[in-house]
């Protein structure tokens, strides 16, 4: 979320749910979309590999003991992500288009608000494909084992979202001008990866294991 503002925020990216159209406004030379709905994006492409693989088990012969109940609250639950991602990748425009505005207007309690959700909108994204990667290790172990490949793409998308989301947050810190705010938020960023890339490392670990069959 750097540079100067170059008019309102393109937070409608139209299309289909995986349309074209949101990497060709990624790649203009212009600031929004960055780094944060490019995260977002990542996020949904792994949440639809995912859709995948429930899609395919709902589709079987009932599980005994109502497996098949299971598979629809979570394909309900992934849903559910993939909106709220499609929702993150415009509030992270938006949030760039109000930071700019204020700096414009050199609004001081404005740019503070502003300065705290370009930090606060990454966050979120973070902490929900840390959510969405729990799903996905759900799935993985109760998944027919030729799908978990699958997963395992998907988790590589969910990482690296939670990673890149991470990767703005900080980025952004420095616009908080309060020392102490910035210092704990700081910390709980920090934190906040260490146990994201534990989570993910973990999950891939038990994918990685379930295809070769070692469970």
């Amino acid at each position: 979320m750097a540079g100067a503002a170059l008019g309102p925020p393109s937070c409608h990216f139209g299309g289909t749910p995986m349309s074209p159209a949101f990497l060709q406004m990624l790649s203009r030379p212009r600031p929004d979309p960055g780094g944060g709905a490019a995260a977002a994006y990542g996020a949904r492409l792994g949440l639809a590999l995912l859709e995948k693989v429930v899609q395919l088990e709902i589709r079987r012969r009932p599980h005994p003991g109502g497996g098949s109940s299971a598979w629809a609250a979570a394909l309900e639950r992934l849903q559910q992500l993939t909106v709220a991602f499609l929702e993150f990748q415009e509030e992270d425009v938006r949030a760039f288009f109000h930071l700019t505005a204020a700096r414009a207007a050199e609004d001081a309690p404005r740019l503070a608000a502003a300065a705290q959700k370009a930090v606060a909108c990454p966050r979120e994204i973070a902490a929900q494909a840390g959510e969405a990667l729990k799903l996905l290790a759900w799935a993985g172990e109760h998944c027919r084992r030729h799908l978990v490949s699958d997963l395992l793409v998907g988790c590589e998308f969910l990482g690296a979202a939670l990673k890149g989301a991470h990767h703005i947050a900080l980025a952004n810190l420095p616009l908080i001008r309060d020392e102490d705010s910035r210092r704990a938020l700081e910390q709980e960023l920090r934190q906040d990866r260490r146990e994201g890339q534990d989570l993910f490392e973990r999950v891939k670990e038990a994918l990685r294991a379930r295809e070769k069959g070692a469970q």
